[in-house]
């Protein structure tokens, strides 16, 4: 009697959706940290080799190049590995992280320069806004390689495993026939109802029970 697997309570189902939201909002605060990290040393490197930048424009620019590498290199790359490894849903995590990293920017920011800072430049607003949205689409379509990535290595493996269990069941037959037949009835001697011996051969003529 075999019974049948019990479906995941909805206490269970809830714990684990908390869980995969608890490790998606770090791994957000995690991409812009890093990205913070990352950009601040580039960005003083590159500073010191070209100089000041000598329009308005450009230095906007530059600023806003690295200010937001955390949004489109260091998060997708986390986006791959998540796909690769775990079985997130590409748009579910890239939402949830990269606004999850965009939300400690914006009170790390609002913190030390206030709140009227983010608002007061329109182009600023407008390039956040535009980053923003490129971070969330590289982030899924990131996540989705790693998926589809995951899914082939899966798939070679199955492939891979049965052509061992075929090779596995083709030697152990191939050992069965190799191995010679033989019937033990026939080889092993069995006594008559007069206590004698049979051995498979025909009695000789005239012969008969000895005392």
């Amino acid at each position: 009697m075999t019974t049948e697997p019990k479906a995941p309570s909805a206490y269970a189902k809830a714990e684990s959706g908390s869980r995969a939201v608890v490790l998606q909002i770090g791994l957000g605060v995690v991409a812009f940290v890093l990205g913070s990290i990352m950009s601040a040393g580039a960005a003083g490197r590159i500073a010191e080799r070209i100089g000041p930048l000598e329009t308005a424009s450009g230095a906007w620019l530059f600023h806003w190049v690295f200010d937001r590498l955390w949004l489109v290199t260091v998060m997708p790359l986390i986006g791959y590995g998540v796909g690769r490894f775990t079985e997130h849903k590409p748009g579910r995590f890239a939402l949830i992280s990269v606004l999850s990293g965009e939300t400690f920017a914006l009170l790390l920011v609002s913190a030390i320069n206030g709140f009227e800072f983010l608002v007061e430049d329109p182009y600023d607003v407008g390039a956040r806004v535009v980053t923003l949205f490129l971070g969330l689409v590289v982030t899924a379509r990131a996540t989705q390689s790693g998926r589809e990535v995951a899914g082939v290595a899966q798939a070679e493996a199955n492939v891979i495993a049965e052509k061992r269990k075929a090779e596995y069941a083709a030697a152990i037959l191939a050992a069965g026939q190799d191995r010679p037949s033989e019937n033990p009835k026939a080889l092993t001697p069995t006594l008559s109802p007069a206590g004698e011996r049979e051995t498979g051969e025909p009695p000789t003529p005239g012969a008969g029970p000895t005392t």
